[in-house]
């Protein structure tokens, strides 16, 4: 079973049929990884393997480049144990909704997976869509190298006769790159919504914001600092309002300033912040 796809970079020197050879071959090496990782938490239904050469069953093909702007045609090839994984009459049209579904969010934009394998997946595996997304980061950077000196290329992933899967340009590159400097805060008060103790990654209600934002917890917290996440989860889901913590982060923004996640450093059970400083 195979899966065709065009990448296309047009915008600047890519009009002229060109790429820098380092941009280049940065960009194509970003693109493999990308794939791979997709591909292997696809078929395994739901295992994010951050280092990736090989992937089982599933093989990747670069064609002869196309005249016009800078095109080349990808091949996936899917072999038969992971057609069986997926079943054989949907498996194209589920990859390309995976795809497009994480990419996206990968890059800072807002998607809606449709295809009812899709769903299923990310339904049975609550932390799939955190996990491969910060997986996918520096592959996404990479992919975008062309940009970083041009700002007018742009980058189009399309399958033939069906149509664009995913634009990058300018705005997705600031978005996968992050501030090098990330700026502490403190006394963030709220609740976490999601936490997987084996990765450190979660979700946490801040109350300011009134919003949910991702987190990873730090190698540097306690034990008695990361039962709090969990305590913080498991009292919040059975009585409505509690299990308030109190946070100290790191925040990652992209270039833009856009928060993107926090890096916890420090957390204590509000009552107790209450009762200290009384």
């Amino acid at each position: 079973m195979q899966l065709k796809f065009i990448i296309r970079y047009s915008g600047g020197i890519a009009n002229e049929s060109l790429l820098d050879l380092y941009d280049a071959a940065t960009s194509m090496h970003g693109l493999s990884k990308a794939l791979a990782l997709t591909s292997h938490a696809l078929v395994t239904k739901g295992t994010v393997r951050r280092r990736v050469d090989k992937i089982p069953n599933v093989k990747f093909f670069l064609h002869p480049p196309k005249n016009g702007s800078f095109i080349e045609l990808v091949t996936i090839a899917f072999d038969n144990p992971a057609v069986q994984a997926i079943g054989s009459s949907v498996i194209v049209g589920v990859f390309g909704d995976f795809l497009h579904f994480t990419w996206s969010k990968a890059t800072g934009r807002d998607a809606q997976p449709i295809e009812y394998q899709t769903k299923k997946l990310l339904e049975e595996n609550e932390f799939l869509e955190q996990e491969l997304t910060d997986a996918l980061e520096i592959p996404l950077q990479q992919l975008h190298r062309p940009i970083k000196d041009d700002q007018n290329i742009g980058i189009e992933l399309k399958r033939p006769r069906v149509g664009t899967i995913l634009e990058l340009n300018r705005e997705t590159y600031d978005y996968v790159h992050s501030q090098l400097e990330p700026e502490e805060k403190s006394e963030i008060v709220g609740n976490v919504t999601k936490y997987n103790n084996l990765s450190g990654i979660g979700r946490f209600y801040d109350d300011n914001l009134g919003k949910t934002v991702s987190f990873h917890s730090s190698q540097h917290l306690t034990p008695e600092e990361i039962n709090n996440l969990s305590w913080s989860l498991h009292t919040s889901n059975q009585l409505n309002g509690a299990g308030k913590i109190i946070i100290t982060v790191d925040e990652v923004k992209s270039n833009t300033g856009l928060l993107k996640k926090y890096i916890i450093k420090n957390t204590e059970r509000f009552d107790n912040y209450r009762q200290h400083t009384g």
